[in-house]
């Protein structure tokens, strides 16, 4: 296994389990009404981490731009758990964030789309596919949230579908590498 492969497989395992940990805080705050991002933050840290990961030794100038893009967009949104902002404020972050990820996420997806029909990249073409509707979902309920509405439970629906997709793209990309060694 090459050191580009090793660093993809890594960073997309690493963006997996930063999807999951940001779904887990989703689904917590969604049920108990709690506002704590402490696992937020830690989602997001890793998920921009992954991505910066893969970029870094990505095979592409689209394929990195797109991981930079959701890099970008997960730093955004730690910035607006850092940050000591309005709420209102710390929404507009969240919206832009996430439209950020999905933004990424399709340039990696329209990459994929273009490589040799098989099946691996049909399961690549789904995850990636889950995850940009999971960010656009986490887009629009912070945009519910902002005109007043509770979207919680529908923020933690596109957590889990991002998350979902995530997985599924790390499976796919651990099971290319198993057949190529």
């Amino acid at each position: 296994m090459s050191s580009k492969n090793n660093h993809t497989l890594i960073g997309s395992w690493i963006v997996a389990a930063g999807t999951v940990a940001s779904a887990i805080n989703a689904s917590i705050n969604a049920n108990t009404g709690d506002d704590d991002e402490g696992l937020n933050l830690i989602g997001n840290t890793l998920q921009a981490t992954g991505n910066g990961v893969v970029a870094s030794d990505s095979g592409s100038i689209l394929s990195a731009s797109g991981n930079i893009i959701q890099a970008a967009g997960n730093s955004t949104i730690i910035y607006s758990i850092l940050a000591d902002l309005e709420r209102r404020d710390d929404l507009n972050l969240v919206i832009k964030g996430n439209l950020l990820q999905a933004l990424g996420g399709l340039i990696g997806f329209s990459e994929t789309y273009e490589a040799d029909p098989t099946l691996e990249y049909a399961y690549k073409l789904n995850g990636e596919l889950l995850e940009v509707v999971g960010n656009s979902i986490q887009a629009i309920a912070a945009g519910r949230e902002l005109e007043g509405m509770e979207a919680s439970h529908f923020s933690a629906l596109g957590s889990w579908i991002q998350a979902i997709g995530a997985i599924i793209v790390a499976l796919t990309i651990t099971n290319q590498e198993w057949r190529r060694a």
